[in-house]
């Protein structure tokens, strides 16, 4: 079994998005409290999230949200290490689902690299074992057959076809 290296690839950005701007970003600036969850994972004592209301002019508000610490040390700001950590815990969550949805595309055919067989023009089927000539149709045929079965590429596809077709 290989993995396609590629969409594993394409997963893990899309996870990373997903976790640090649609969750942390966007869910941790409107439910701040979310970062409780991830906080005991960077603090050893108690975990706090203060929000604080500003008005910086008449009828703007603006909001601060911190997360502090406090253990035997004393209070402890720990703010960016929380949102971060709450980014790759949503982040692994989400590469873990994506995954686990995904995964029959992920997994490309032991025999992917398999170059093209032969289909000359007069080739005799193994099968037949009556040394009967496959005609052009029966080779485009078995040709498009390996294609949509990721046998051959779509590139050794075309380059074959337009062989058997130059030779009618």
């Amino acid at each position: 079994m290989r993995l396609d290296k590629m969409m594993l690839g394409m997963i893990a950005g899309i996870s990373l998005f997903v976790g640090f701007v649609v969750i942390t970003a966007g869910v941790g600036g409107v439910f701040p409290s979310i970062h409780r969850l991830t906080a005991p994972l960077v603090c050893r004592g108690e975990v706090q999230v203060k929000s604080v209301k500003y008005s910086y002019r008449p009828g703007e508000i603006t909001w601060t949200h911190h997360v502090y610490c406090d253990s035997e040390s004393g209070r402890k700001e720990i703010t960016l290490l929380a949102v971060n950590m709450t980014g790759l815990v949503a982040s692994a969550v989400v590469f873990i689902i994506l995954v686990f949805r995904m995964r029959k595309s992920l997994v490309l055919p032991e025999n992917s690299r398999i170059s093209t067989p032969d289909l000359t023009p007069g080739r005799k089927t193994a099968s037949s074992g009556q040394g009967k000539t496959v005609s052009a149709l029966e080779r485009l045929t078995e040709l498009k057959k390996m294609r949509d079965e990721n046998l051959i590429t779509d590139a050794e596809y075309e380059k074959k076809k337009t062989e058997i077709m130059d030779k009618l």
